[in-house]
């Protein structure tokens, strides 16, 4: 099955927990519970978020993090370069650490072709697109009260 890394994924739901009106920050215990993202982990992506220029943060009693652009101008493309890396679709579709052009696995005339598409789609793709989805998705997510998850 083809899909984002753990990684990125975490990055687009955090990012799309971030408040969308510029004045207002967030902070990342918010996202945190939010988005059921583990603390340490979030705060790695975070870090790698802030450094694409993605986010800023505020320290202090009245800090926070938020967009540096408005959410329909921040490609999920970005944010998997932001995580992943720039090459991360130039890696084996199968995982295969000798793969390469000269050595093709069964699979690197499809990705070849299809990554191009894909990359498109992740280019045209923006944090308000994804959004609404990721916040129906939190309500099945979020942990009750007693710390257990809501069984749906």
């Amino acid at each position: 099955m083809l899909s984002l890394s753990q990684s990125a994924g975490y990055a687009v739901l955090a990012l799309s927990a971030l408040y969308t009106d510029s004045g207002k920050l967030t902070m990342a215990r918010e996202i945190a519970e939010k988005a059921n993202i583990p603390r340490p982990y979030l705060n790695k992506i975070l870090g790698r978020l802030q450094e694409a220029g993605l986010i800023t943060a505020k320290r202090g009693q009245n800090g926070g993090l938020k967009l540096t652009r408005p959410s329909e101008s921040i490609s999920v493309l970005e944010v998997v370069k932001a995580i992943d890396g720039t090459n991360w679709a130039n890696r084996c579709f199968l995982g295969l650490p000798g793969c390469s052009d000269k050595h093709p696995c069964p699979m690197h005339s499809f990705w070849l072709k299809a990554r191009p598409a894909i990359e498109q789609q992740l280019q045209e793709m923006t944090l308000d697109k994804v959004r609404p989805f990721a916040e129906a998705g939190w309500k099945f997510r979020s942990k009750k009260p007693d710390g257990s998850f809501p069984v749906t």
